[in-house]
């Protein structure tokens, strides 16, 4: 890693990360209240090699204490236009601030608003397009639009989980009536991570793809099952897979982060023929009830954008929640988009 020369905002250095100093980040990660698995070194640097991407880590330092600061991927558009790019499959991606000590809301708003300034204006003299994608946990983006940011706002399933028969009362009299038909089916929930259910779960999201019509080959499957391999090494992801008289019919690989007790919705995907048998809506169903009980206390569905899918996730009946995102396009990203646009 290379680096760079530092800015400074009040009080607040800003430079690049070495490597030897990417535990020191994730630790801070793990400890901020806006922090992800998402935003770790070890997601991003992986994801930066498959999509053919630049990872760095811009970091913002009082003294000698790491105060927030940002882990990103980035790319050269038309051979010279230095943007960032999150990465396909990363669900958030941005600035993560230290916990503020303090019970004035000014003083933590202000030390907030320091460490955004510093950290965007350090970037924004080296790329022409900033983009981030906040978890529901940030709230607040005023930093950003007093900056001249776009703000757009975006919603998702936040999930507590408790016994199977609490959950089940929650969920919507059609989605229990599905889940009591799958039951009914011949059918084997494996809850395995092994290359072979890894590989189920890839091809069954490609399938899905396909039947959306969407290109979104995102990685090899040797490539995918080597990822997730990494992550349940250190218990981060777990695979089910639903089986149908022996046939893998539905699969989801769930996203886990342990210092904060939730798990995301990452990977789904089912086979057409089966989609009317009730064993789709069983698969969710049992994968909340074993994260409960092995101490998950939330469940993120990532994303509610899109009209269909939303209206299956919200069969389960859980609490409709904003998050934003955050996005600045400099003159010369900007210009490059219209040049490309003229010589299409």
């Amino acid at each position: 890693m290379i680096h760079r020369t530092m800015g400074k905002s009040n009080n607040i250095e800003t430079r690049y990360l070495h490597q030897e100093e990417f535990a020191r980040w994730d630790e801070l990660v793990a400890l901020s209240e806006d922090g992800t698995i998402f935003q770790t070194s070890a997601w991003l640097l992986t994801f930066a090699k498959w999509q053919n991407l630049t990872f760095r880590i811009a970091g913002c330092f009082k003294g000698d204490q790491l105060t927030g600061g940002m882990a990103f991927t980035c790319k050269k558009k038309f051979g010279w236009i230095r943007v960032m790019q999150i990465p396909y499959k990363t669900s958030f991606y941005g600035p993560v601030l230290a916990k503020t000590e303090t019970r004035y809301i000014s003083k933590k708003e202000s030390h907030h608003q320091g460490i955004i300034d510093a950290l965007v204006g350090f970037l924004l003299a080296e790329y022409k397009l900033f983009s981030a994608m906040l978890p529901p946990s940030y709230e607040d983006v005023r930093p950003f639009q007093w900056r001249g940011f776009q703000t757009g706002i975006h919603y998702t399933y936040l999930a507590k989980l408790g016994s199977e028969t609490d959950l089940l009362s929650m969920y919507d009299p059609s989605l229990r009536r599905q889940i009591k038909k799958g039951e009914q089916q011949e059918h084997a929930l494996l809850m395995e991570n092994s290359p072979e259910r890894m590989l189920q779960a890839y091809t069954l999201e490609q399938l899905s793809f396909q039947r959306q019509k969407l290109d979104l080959n995102y990685a090899s499957g040797e490539d995918f099952v080597a990822f997730i391999l990494s992550l349940t090494e250190k218990g981060s992801a777990q695979t089910y897979v639903m089986e149908h008289q022996g046939k893998a019919i539905a699969a989801q690989v769930v996203i886990l982060d342990q210092a904060k007790k939730r798990a995301y919705y990452w990977l789904a995907g089912a086979d057409e023929a089966y989609l009317s048998t009730g064993l789709n809506q069983l698969l969710l169903h049992k994968i909340l009830v074993d994260l409960a009980d092995k101490g998950y206390e939330t469940f993120d569905f990532v994303g509610a954008g899109t009209e269909s899918i939303a209206r299956y996730k919200s069969s389960f009946n859980f609490p409709l929640v904003p998050f934003f995102s955050v996005t600045k396009e400099l003159g010369a990203a900007r210009l490059g988009m219209v040049i490309k646009k003229l010589i299409r």
